[in-house]
């Protein structure tokens, strides 16, 4: 039975529109490594969707004069185009107002409450007298009691990153009015983290040899801190209800509820699905998180795990970190950065993004999306790297063997020292490369798919076959094109995760091979000299196009250009 692996991203706020930040910081390595998976044999699922409730969505809406309800259906369905546009597959996109998610959400609620983790507390909130409701943390801004930074939220500082109660935040005022608020009693229900403490700490310290080293420090961090217990519930009507008597007029707090989500759309495939996937303790659990995710993915979100007792803990936690544009932090009011609702509208090669964007994975530190860097990684990577393989292979045996070889390896005897290493390389590279996806080191693995790539080339330019030919030494020549035809058969498989479309498109159109190169278990075809002596290629045509400075320039202004959240909704029913 084949191994089964949950792949999930984190669930974007749905009030904004992605900037490639966000792709590189979840997206796109879950995709890239979901892919891997089912070419490598597991029975691998990906599972993503918009995080739809709490104050977030609301104050957009609120801001746009709009319903909850319209802003979610709206941008969501700009959220899904824009992964569809970048080749981003997942298995069910779905969010979190869904009442499917809302079942599943207080059914895990009533498991913790069986269980003796929720607690009943009258906590300090804050309210403004002048709009007359209790104001949830997003709609609270402040000074931040521990770095001192202005505009915190009244739960957590996007500068430091820190966590902590409404009652610490300094200088606290209204987001709407602008008023002060006041600290005001109210009923709230909590999750008693201290309950689970030592056995959430024994858990993380199981994945120490798992996780990388700066997120385990990071969730190391909150116990050592120590944990206290945390609010579930807030005063809002936007929201999960909360099915205990007393508290109709509260939902779930967010943080809460979300990442009940990866659980409530894997339920939306089937029970088959939701049983194999989520208690099925064989499965592994791959979340992929950004920076300001760590704390929910590896201390609180488990920790509700471990009190309901009923589902499997996640076994990586793939933190990552920021992705700045140009050495600064994107920045749509000062047109800073690459907003992805320009793809949309752009003819912008999209295997040739995906694969700049894998070599700046901010895997273990903030990284740089450069316009320069892009063009250098599509020319000399893309063009003169991978594309040149397959262009000088292809062409030969298209133009001096019309696209056939007829030719196969009957025995070593035949075979020189640079065959036996290039056949050696074909074995050795997709064993290497897939060590390095399954560790999820992603900018390696596409430096070891071109070096593999630039394996072929060196091995054509000495072999030097257009001078066999030249000379009439016709069956050598096809023993060398022969040999780099398999790599490049190999190349096409091992490189298909980052570069899906095109490699299908290799696959089917011009190296004449039946199906996908990302199908399930097509990855033990990459080690192998299987090309059958009668197979016939198809005619080559150039993979990528060089990128100019004019054609930069244009890509430059058409993703930095300014847009307003009010463009994307649709719907007429306001505030």
């Amino acid at each position: 039975m084949k191994e089964k692996v949950l792949i999930t991203a984190a669930l974007p706020y749905i009030n904004n529109v992605p900037h490639m930040g966000h792709i590189v910081g979840s997206h796109l390595p879950a995709d890239v490594f979901y892919r891997f998976q089912r070419s490598f044999g597991r029975d691998a699922i990906f599972i993503g969707g918009s995080d739809e409730f709490g104050t977030a969505s609301m104050i957009a809406a609120r801001e746009l004069n709009t319903t909850p309800k319209i802003l979610v259906d709206s941008l969501k369905k700009v959220h899904k185009e824009i992964y569809d546009k970048l080749s981003i597959a997942y298995t069910n996109f779905s969010g979190t107002s869904l009442p499917l998610h809302a079942n599943v959400t207080q059914d895990f609620f009533r498991k913790l409450k069986d269980n003796d983790f929720v607690l009943e507390e009258s906590g300090n909130m804050l309210f403004c007298e002048k709009d007359n409701i209790f104001l949830p943390d997003r709609f609270v801004t402040g000074t931040c009691p521990k770095c001192g930074a202005e505009n915190a939220n009244a739960d957590q500082c996007e500068v430091c990153g820190s966590v902590f109660s409404p009652e610490e935040l300094l200088k606290p005022k209204c987001k709407f009015c602008g008023s002060t608020p006041e600290m005001k009693p109210s009923k709230h229900l909590f999750f008693d983290l201290t309950k689970i403490s030592n056995k959430l700490s024994e858990w993380i310290e199981s994945q120490k040899n798992v996780w990388r080293p700066h997120v385990y420090a990071e969730a190391k961090r909150w116990i050592t801190e120590g944990l206290k217990p945390r609010a579930i519930t807030r005063d809002l009507n936007w929201g999960v209800p909360v099915p205990v008597e007393g508290y109709e007029h509260k939902v779930f707090y967010v943080w809460f509820d979300a990442p009940i989500g990866y659980i409530s759309f894997v339920k939306e495939l089937g029970e088959k699905q939701y049983e194999e996937y989520w208690k099925n303790p064989s499965t592994k659990i791959y979340n992929f998180i950004g920076k300001d995710n760590i704390p929910f993915h590896t201390v609180f979100f488990p920790a509700m795990l471990l009190a309901n007792g009923t589902y499997n803990m996640p076994y990586n936690v793939v933190g990552l970190n920021f992705l700045n544009y140009e050495g600064k932090k994107f920045s749509k009011s000062k047109k800073w950065g690459v907003f992805c609702q320009k793809l949309l509208t752009s003819d912008i090669d999209i295997d040739a993004l995906r694969a700049y964007l894998v070599t700046v994975i901010p895997e273990t530190k903030d990284s740089d999306f450069k316009w320069d860097s892009f063009k250098d990684n599509t020319n000399s990577e893309l063009v003169g790297k991978f594309g040149n393989l397959y262009n000088r292979s292809l062409n030969m045996i298209q133009k001096n063997f019309n696209g056939q070889l007829d030719f196969e390896i009957t025995n070593e005897t035949i075979l020189s020292d640079e065959d036996k290493e290039l056949i050696a390389s074909i074995k050795e590279y997709p064993e290497k490369i897939a060590n390095l996806f399954e560790n999820c080191e992603f900018r390696e693995a596409y430096k070891a798919i071109m070096a593999f790539a630039t394996v072929g080339n060196v091995y054509i330019e000495k072999q030097a076959p257009w001078t066999l030919i030249k000379n009439g030494n016709m069956e050598a020549a096809k023993k060398v094109l022969y040999l780099a035809l398999n790599l490049a058969k190999s190349l096409t498989i091992v490189a298909s995760p980052v570069l899906p479309t095109r490699c299908k498109d290799i696959w089917i159109n011009q190296l004449n091979f039946a199906g996908d190169p990302t199908a399930d278990d097509m990855w033990k075809e990459a080690g192998k000299i299987s090309v059958e002596k009668s197979h016939k290629i198809l005619e080559p045509k150039p993979l990528f196009a060089r990128v100019d400075d004019e054609i930069l320039e244009k890509l430059k202004n058409h993703f930095s250009e300014p847009f307003e959240i009010s463009e994307f909704i649709v719907g007429d029913k306001k505030w």
